[in-house]
């Protein structure tokens, strides 16, 4: 679930970056998985991080169960009601989740957010012990199904995001939400954290 394959050194890099992070999600190959695709795991989440002058575009990428406990396909009324009632909490709630200075002024100003994106299969099969091991603790979770939410916002500032700082929330709102992996790209600053309980902070 890492992004460090758009994280290489160079112009030419950043310039694909920058189109990744555009706030439309319309192909599934802005979170294309890969070499460099991690694990799935729970309670895990990828966030891509880019400042360009007045504005940070954040993606997020990340297990539906952390967001809205379960990764079948919502078919029924009952998990239909429970998937959106988390994805419009995490819709209305992306600037206090990912909470930027106070000082620049920033609003969203576009947000884009699919519910349920299939991951695709690594290379290697998951022996049944780990998969059994993994998914103990989740008795809804479909054998063989691993789901995701991928989500994209796009901030306006009023004043340059270079050399401020990013806070996160997550956990106020998903609590099973314990860590995200960040990589930043800011200029031609480029960095990376891993946020636990929301403790740390990034610099853009």
């Amino acid at each position: 679930m890492t992004f460090s394959n758009r994280f290489a050194s160079g112009a030419s890099a950043y310039a694909f970056v920058l189109t990744l992070a555009l706030p439309s999600l319309h192909s599934h190959s802005a979170f294309a998985g890969g070499k460099g695709h991690a694990a799935h795991e729970h309670g895990v989440a990828a966030v891509n991080v880019v400042g360009e002058g007045n504005s940070v575009t954040i993606q997020l990428e990340v297990p539906s169960e952390s967001i809205y406990g379960f990764e079948h396909e919502a078919k029924k009324p009952a998990d239909i009601k429970k998937r959106d009632e988390a994805v419009e909490k995490l819709k209305v709630n992306a600037d206090k989740i990912f909470v930027l200075d106070p000082s620049l002024g920033c609003k969203i100003s576009s947000a884009d957010i699919k519910p349920f994106v299939l991951e695709a299969e690594e290379p290697e099969k998951e022996s049944k012990k780990e998969h059994k091991k993994e998914h103990k603790n989740h008795e809804n979770h479909k054998q063989g199904t691993h789901s995701e939410v991928h989500a994209s916002f796009k901030f306006e500032c009023s004043k340059a995001v270079a050399g401020s700082s990013l806070k996160f929330a997550a956990r106020g709102f998903f609590k099973s939400l314990r860590t995200l992996k960040v990589q930043v790209l800011s200029g031609e600053k480029q960095s990376g954290a891993t946020i636990k309980d929301d403790k740390g902070t990034v610099q853009l």
